[in-house]
């Protein structure tokens, strides 16, 4: 059984559950690991990685402390690996660099945790469970009743708030990770019961939250997730209470972060997108032929060597075919225009980012499918999501997608001109740009990718780029499925639309993200998903001198002193 397996399994214990809400954190966590060969081997792992690690950054982190008063900054601890914990403490180290005095906020308790943030000079944590424990029992507020006592949907529960949080949407992003393979049906008893339970958690959890901002409010929070419990809430609770929160995630290349500033207005934004006033700015930027070739060769360059999102293991057995190659081996007819329907993780939360025509991916991917079914004017092909094979091997997963599982219960089998694409294909999806004719997504980035090819893309939602000028967006269900229906009288994009779509995607992909070059990212291979340093950083810097010097700690450190949304990097550098 691997770790976070059986330590699921203890945390549903009675004694465990006991000695968490009395407060005990340390005491339920040594419970996990008595008698647990899974965790010493753990330890003895991370153990190795600590010393050596505390060996390099000693040398670069001495004589950083200072006597003057510092602006206080949260470190909201998102992931309970070696890996997070590092990454949250080479932010904290530009943070220190400008006046920052960073403070842990641990809502996963890991001794771990708390000694590399030590490292870092992260010498104060809290433990946001003890926090949650002394607010004890809460009665249901009256948002969270009147929710349970109507017939409500899915939009419902989005718009359920407590104190200006999101609660409603973190019950729901709490529900659908926690039953990643089963459909979400708010009819069904047991399931409403199980969001109004979370609810009720949710609401304990903002109580929680506004009591640690008045024992220390911070001038800025930091952290990598802000849809799921508990951070979620401290991240609405921080928004709601006028505190800037800085959202930290992974861009489309390895060691390079994309970072964006919150507030209570901008909190539904995907935090790698395009601010409005980024947008403005980038669509007066002087644009020239340079910048798309420079754009196309990322593309192409990135895909081939297997770089493109590769954190995500995207690229694992996949080949770039022409696309006659493509065709031949899904046997669609090459006298038809192609419409791929790019499928959505169903349990994902990007959700968060924008307004779905329909209820949730799922009801989506099966409103579409039926509608290619039935148009037989195009070929279509139906292409789940690639993400599925690491997500699913992390989870240990070896079961039928539930996507396929919906869509056999709901359609049946394809019609000849409709085919389907697993995620283990060895088709890579860069071979797809040469075969699409038409994009069908509600809000994923292959929307950017394909429309920098030329692509038309129709959207199912709002989001990150929808209503830019370069996608086709409609307003309802039916206006989309009158689409799907009629697509193959659908107009190529225009010269200006591609444009638009280009520049776009130009400040996106290469003037958004922040290039760490202090450190650098160590992934195991995906067989090793699951090992305790299956992701790591290790130090390129090696004295206090590099330190202070470091350009990207700087460049890091002098935009959170800014009021910027987006960091973004001059056109100019570029």
């Amino acid at each position: 059984m691997k770790w976070t397996a059986f330590k699921n399994v203890v945390r549903r214990s009675r004694l465990f559950l006991l000695l968490d809400c009395l407060g005990l954190a340390e005491s339920a966590y040594a419970l996990c690991q008595v008698g647990s060969r899974i965790q010493r081997e753990r330890n003895a792992l991370i153990r190795q990685d600590f010393k050596r690690f505390r060996l390099e950054l000693a040398r670069m982190v001495a004589g950083e402390e200072e006597d003057h008063p510092r602006k206080r900054a949260w470190i909201i601890s998102s992931l309970s690996t070696v890996c997070g914990w590092k990454l949250d403490g080479v932010l904290s180290l530009g943070l220190r660099l400008h006046g920052y005095a960073p403070m842990g906020i641990q809502v996963n308790f890991d001794p771990w945790g708390r000694r590399y943030y030590e490292l870092f000079g992260i010498k104060h944590a809290q433990n946001f469970r003890a926090t949650v424990s002394r607010v004890g029992a809460v009665a249901p507020a009256r948002e969270i009743i009147q929710f349970q006592n109507s017939r409500p949907t899915i939009k419902d529960l989005l718009q359920v708030q407590y104190r200006q949080v999101d609660i409603g949407r973190i019950a729901l992003s709490n529900v659908l990770n926690r039953h990643k393979f089963v459909s979400f049906d708010l009819d069904r008893p047991d399931m409403l019961a199980e969001v109004c339970n979370e609810l009720i958690q949710s609401q304990r959890n903002v109580l929680a939250a506004e009591s640690l901002i008045e024992q220390q409010r911070p001038d800025l929070a930091l952290l990598l997730e802000k849809g799921l419990s508990p951070m979620a809430e401290l991240f609405g609770v921080c928004v709601a209470n006028g505190i800037q929160v800085v959202q930290y995630v992974g861009s489309q290349s390895m060691d390079q972060y994309v970072l964006k500033r919150y507030n209570l207005k901008n909190r539904h934004q995907h935090p790698f997108s395009l601010d409005p006033a980024t947008w403005e700015q980038v669509k007066g930027m002087p644009w020239t032929t340079k910048q798309e070739v420079l754009l196309l060769k990322d593309f192409s360059d990135s895909y081939q060597k297997g770089l493109w999102f590769n954190r995500k293991f995207l690229h694992q057995g996949k080949q770039i075919k022409t696309a006659d190659v493509v065709r031949k081996q899904l046997g669609v007819d090459p006298e038809k225009k192609t419409a791929i329907i790019f499928s959505h993780v169903l349990w994902d939360a990007t959700f968060f980012y924008g307004e779905g025509l329909f209820d949730d991916y799922e009801t989506w991917l099966l409103k579409s499918v039926q509608a290619a079914c039935e148009n037989p004017n195009v070929n279509w092909i139906v292409k789940l999501h690639p993400d599925l094979v690491w997500k699913l091997k992390y989870e240990g997963y070896i079961g039928e997608l539930r996507d396929v599982i919906a869509m056999k219960s709901a359609i049946g089998r394809f019609p000849d001109h409709v085919k389907l694409v697993l995620p283990e294909t060895d088709i890579s999806t860069y071979s797809f740009f040469e075969v699409a004719d038409y994009c069908l997504t509600v809000r994923g980035t292959i929307g950017i990718e394909m429309a920098c090819h030329g692509v038309p893309v129709l959207t199912a939602g709002t989001g990150r780029y929808s209503n830019l000028g370069f996608t086709i967006d409609s307003k309802t269900k039916e206006e989309y499925l009158d689409r799907l229906k009629n697509i193959h009288i659908l107009p190529p994009m225009s010269s200006h639309q591609v444009e638009l779509a280009r520049r776009f995607a130009y400040a996106l992909f290469k003037l958004r993200p922040w290039p760490m070059t202090s450190f650098e990212m160590i992934k195991m291979p995906i067989e090793q998903i699951g090992h305790p340093l299956d992701h790591n950083l290790a130090p390129i810097i090696k004295s206090n001198e590099d330190l202070v010097g470091a350009p990207d700690l700087q460049a890091f450190g002098h935009w959170i002193t800014t009021d910027q949304v987006d960091y973004i990097r001059s056109v100019i550098d570029n």
